[in-house]
């Protein structure tokens, strides 16, 4: 009796360790893969040394001063067979193009699920002035004011480097981030990094056309079109790394402006959707 026991404890534990070895191999494999597929990605060597905030070019020394229009210089640069930008709504491209012309307000949603953690890390941003959205207890709500200035090529070599900052009513940084693309294997991709204390947050997305049946369509920026280098990509000096969170911008027009979502999941979660409306 007390054989067939210690050999049924014997099993369990053999069967405990093996399941051990194998979710320790699969997670090794999984932080193997995101390191390689973070590793050939021209990322922006940016990055803050405490606060970012709203003056975080001039503290950094790496804006040229030249102002630019928008948060790329043209959209046809981005063509390819499946995105015609000559096809995209007119408002849409102008927004693309011609972005610091245009105020947004902006409205967060926190899903269930993720507003305890969302509150603590509020209090982070607010004090580092990056990624700086309101927790879900406060108000939801707000408006940006936008400035688009060129960066220094010798300071991030990628294609049309540019800082988008947004604030807020205060004059707080809301968002502190540098705009770019890279090409690879002939698509342009949408590359952007948020600079953090010594490190950043880098996204690539790809661009495709939003449908919207007989109208002309908009536009979405997304990290699940699974063709290359789409992903959101944590960058320090000693490597990067791609996470398990994936996003998507959509923009298509409304009236005499334009709207915008921009969604969040975490592990295939949703956590996070911004709706933007803007007037130029």
């Amino acid at each position: 009796m007390n054989v067939r026991k210690g050999c049924r404890q014997l099993r369990v534990v053999v069967a405990l360790s093996v399941a051990l070895l194998v979710a320790a191999s699969v997670g090794v494999r999984r932080v193997r893969r995101a390191v390689s597929r973070a590793r050939a990605i021209p990322f922006s060597p940016l990055t803050a040394k405490g606060r970012v905030g709203a003056e975080y070019l001039r503290r950094h020394d790496v804006a040229t001063g030249e102002p630019l229009s928008g948060e790329m210089d043209d959209m046809s640069e981005y063509a390819q067979p499946d995105f015609d930008p000559d096809a995209i709504h007119p408002a849409v491209r102008r927004f693309y193009e011609r972005t610091a012309e245009y105020n947004l307000t902006y409205r967060v949603t926190w899903h269930r699920g993720f507003r305890l953690g969302a509150s603590l890390a509020s209090r982070l941003t607010s004090r580092v002035e990056q990624l700086n959205l309101p927790g879900p207890w406060g108000s939801a709500t707000g408006t940006l004011t936008s400035r688009i200035v060129a960066i220094d090529a010798d300071d991030d070599p990628r294609d049309g480097a540019r800082a988008w900052i947004r604030t807020n009513e205060s004059g707080a940084a809301v968002f502190v981030a540098i705009y770019a693309s890279h090409v690879r294997d002939g698509t342009r991709y949408v590359n952007i990094a948020a600079p953090l204390p010594r490190s950043n947050l880098s996204t690539v997305l790809s661009i495709r056309k939003l449908e919207r049946g007989d109208e002309p369509p908009g536009v979405e920026l997304t990290t699940m079109t699974e063709t290359g280098d789409e992903g959101l990509y944590f960058v320090t000096r000693l490597g990067s790394v791609a996470l398990p969170i994936r996003q998507s911008f959509r923009v298509w027009p409304d009236e005499d402006g334009i709207r915008a979502r921009h969604e969040m999941w975490l592990f295939g979660r949703q956590f996070l959707t911004v709706d933007y409306e803007s007037r130029d």
